[in-house]
């Protein structure tokens, strides 16, 4: 996504984060991986903001240990890190990445609009319908009106596919018997990831044709590709015919 915006990729770029469950820690970790300044981390009481440099693997563990511990990141500020009551990272933080890790609706129309004031240029969801409707209709105007100078939105159907991929892969394994190493299957999710924008992609600019110089719309394209995928299954075992 970020490369196909010649952009160049996570390194160097500044990510905000929210959540701090499995698919934020993993998220963060993916992205501290890439060469990316991850700046903030939350959980339901608000949102821990990296005050000096970047939350590190070792920041991440111990946000591990506190979930199992049921504990509050509060717990974690120190001079290092600034917690912020009753918060979400997206107006505290300027940043290149915004990835909603946390739960439903947790990017508002007003939060959009500040994130695309504060300069950001990618959201990708991670959480399951991260951002409200009205988020998205302000994210998808902003990249008709500016073109290449958007931010760029990709919705959690696409972007949050990692999981229910890895989860067949899992199912692989068990039905031939073998085992993958970590690097092999995170190597595979990297190719299953890629498929993922691609076909999103392809397919927007297929039924939706962008405008000179737009980004084309990984909205319609996703929810499109989903369509035609389930409809020609369904085509395939004599369902719908």
């Amino acid at each position: 996504m970020i490369a196909y915006a010649n952009q160049g990729s996570f390194k160097g770029k500044t990510v905000a984060i929210s959540g701090s469950g499995n698919v934020a820690q993993y998220a963060a970790l993916k992205a501290i991986e890439l060469g990316a300044t991850v700046l903030s981390m939350s959980d339901s009481k608000g949102a821990l903001i990296a005050e000096s440099g970047s939350f590190t693997p070792d920041d991440i563990q111990q946000i591990a240990v506190l979930k199992v511990k049921r504990q509050s990141l509060s717990d974690l500020k120190d001079s290092k890190h600034k917690y912020v009551d009753g918060a979400r990272p997206w107006t505290h933080v300027k940043v290149d990445i915004a990835l909603p890790c946390a739960t439903q609706n947790e990017v508002s129309k007003e939060e959009a609009e500040a994130l695309i004031k504060s300069g950001a240029k990618f959201i990708a969801e991670g959480s399951n319908m991260g951002c409200t409707q009205e988020a998205i209709d302000v994210f998808e105007a902003h990249r008709k009106s500016e073109k290449t100078n958007a931010i760029w939105y990709a919705p959690g159907k696409a972007a949050n596919a990692g999981g229910v991929a890895v989860s067949g892969l899992e199912m692989a394994q068990n039905s031939q018997r073998i085992s993958w190493t970590r690097e092999e299957v995170d190597e595979k999710l990297k190719n299953i990831m890629e498929n993922a924008f691609k076909n999103g992609l392809e397919t927007a600019k297929k039924y939706i044709t962008p405008k000179e110089g737009e980004f084309p719309s990984l909205v319609a394209g996703s929810n499109i590709c989903g369509f035609v995928k389930v409809a020609a299954a369904m085509h395939d075992q004599g369902d719908w015919w």
